[in-house]
């Protein structure tokens, strides 16, 4: 069985080293957990693998430029 955690962890790297990655989280799909990364539009996700440690990657539409906000 996947490592969600672990998978979650690795993932997380992704949004420092991936241009257009907004976000990681732990999504489900027809029952199986799944890492839902979210891009901007118009990046390339070519670069991210389909399954990271068993667990399979979904890629999610940003809906637009996300940007941090101040606190």
């Amino acid at each position: 069985m996947a490592d969600i955690d672990a998978a979650l962890v690795a993932a997380s790297r992704w949004l420092d080293d991936v241009p257009g990655v907004v976000g990681v989280g732990q999504g489900e799909a027809e029952g199986t957990p799944t890492i839902d990364v979210w891009m901007n539009p118009g990046h390339d996700h070519g670069q991210l693998p389909s399954r990271l440690l068993g667990v399979p990657v979904r890629i999610r539409d940003a809906g637009g430029p996300v940007q941090a906000q101040p606190d």
